[in-house]
């Protein structure tokens, strides 16, 4: 039972990258607050760049507050959801006008940055309802379920606010006010299935009391070093590079969609819902395999097929049809890679050390997040989106080459 509760969380979260972060809401703040598809773009990578430098430092310190309390990883993701709901509910007064850049930025850096601390506290919770042998299920089941759950709200949303001439509420199309409702939309979407699993884990899992007093910055380090780079410290390591890719693939999808290559609101929608129909599967058959093999070997083979669709939809891809086929096999590949890196993550560390562990996981992912928005924001800038996103091919590169380096953990034979 712990296990739906715990994907129901992920269900809930997932309306808010899919409308917020990567295709509604960015695409209408490129498009229509900003006026020009390309430094909207620029200005929307450059703010998730921000955020992820300040989770990166904050996020340690979060998880090691989290760690001090039994019950404090789940009430700080309590907090931390409640503030992304509220604060995701305030783009509906981001009108489509120039004055209002600076609101919809600071929104947006606000909203994503409570999601992602509510992320760590919600990763650092997988070991809570599993185990060694089922853990990379339970992680693929979770992403799976929050890809086509999605698909109900972004149906409801198409049709309702989007195709028809007459909106509910008596909301004015020609004032963007449909688009701009979809935002709030998503968020009591997150706030209905959030409060399930978040009333379970408090009232139905047993958590441990934490004895280790080891100073802070002493245990981090002893995550990362132990007379040498430890597994952790490797996988960490690989992952910060090649996050800064994910982050603008992510960040970035539906505003390169309909930058480059013309995709409508409605379109864009369309986009999604395959989109998350594809992911659904892909995450499952990944979780799977992911017991039956190793997370190493899941995270490689994504990382490959990822940077291959950077390089297609960069410099081959001329159609909306095209990139539709390319975003599909990104969709398939992408959540398997977020999936496994969890899973990796919670075999390489203990009970005790899981909400500073993945403080750190978080830190990797976000130190040097600012890297990819920032040069595909600054190369969209000088030169084209196409040439941002090819740049980000770079981090996947170098992120596999580093992945290649992690080695076996003794308490987790399954990490390689």
């Amino acid at each position: 039972m712990s296990k739906l509760f715990y994907a129901l969380y992920d269900l809930a979260n997932s309306a808010y990258t899919i409308i917020i972060v990567t295709f509604i809401t960015s695409a209408y703040f490129a498009n229509q607050i900003v006026g020009d598809a390309q430094i909207g773009a620029a200005y929307w990578q450059w703010t998730a760049g921000l955020c992820g430098i300040l989770i990166a430092l904050t996020g340690p310190m979060l998880g090691n507050i989290a760690d001090k309390k039994p019950k404090g990883k789940i009430n700080l993701l309590h907090v931390f959801t409640i503030l992304c709901i509220l604060f995701t509910c305030l783009f509906w007064f981001a009108k489509p006008s120039t004055n209002y850049i600076l609101f919809a930025l600071t929104i947006f850096l606000l909203s994503n940055y409570c999601y992602e601390a509510a992320s760590i506290f919600y990763n650092s919770l997988l070991k809570n309802c599993s185990n060694e042998k089922n853990i990379g299920k339970t992680s693929g089941a979770a992403f799976a379920l929050g890809y086509i759950g999605c698909v109900p709200v972004l149906l409801f949303s198409l049709y309702v606010f989007v195709l028809p001439d007459t909106i509910p509420f008596g909301l004015d199309k020609s004032k963007f006010e449909n688009i701009r409702f979809i935002p709030v939309i998503a968020a009591v979407w997150f706030l209905i299935f959030s409060y399930p699993m978040i009333n379970y884990f408090k009232h139905h899992i047993e958590y441990k009391v934490n004895v280790d007093q080891t100073p802070i910055f002493k245990k981090l380090i002893e995550l990362l070093w132990k007379n040498k780079f430890t597994s952790t410290g490797k996988f960490l390591l690989a992952r910060m590079i090649y996050s800064d890719a994910l982050i603008v693939l992510i960040a970035g999808g539906g505003v390169y969609a309909s930058g480059v290559f013309g995709f409508t609101p409605g379109e864009l929608l369309k986009l999604a819902i395959c989109a998350n129909l594809v992911a659904f599967v892909g995450v499952l058959l990944g979780g799977y395999l992911n017991d039956k093999f190793s997370s190493k070997i899941i995270i490689l083979i994504c990382i490959a097929v990822l940077t291959a669709t950077v390089f297609y939809a960069s410099l081959v891809a001329q159609s909306k049809t095209q990139f539709f086929y390319n975003a599909m096999v990104v969709s398939f590949f992408i959540g398997s890679i977020q999936s496994a890196g969890r899973v990796m993550m919670t075999g390489l560390l203990e009970a005790n050390d899981q909400g500073k562990g993945f403080g750190l996981f978080s830190f990797s992912g976000r130190i040097t997040a600012f890297a990819g928005p920032l040069l595909a924001g600054t190369m969209t800038f000088l030169f084209s989106q196409r040439i941002g996103l090819l740049s980000i091919s770079f981090f996947f590169i170098l992120g596999f080459f580093l992945m290649l380096f992690v080695d076996k953990d003794q308490k987790n034979q399954k990490i390689t």
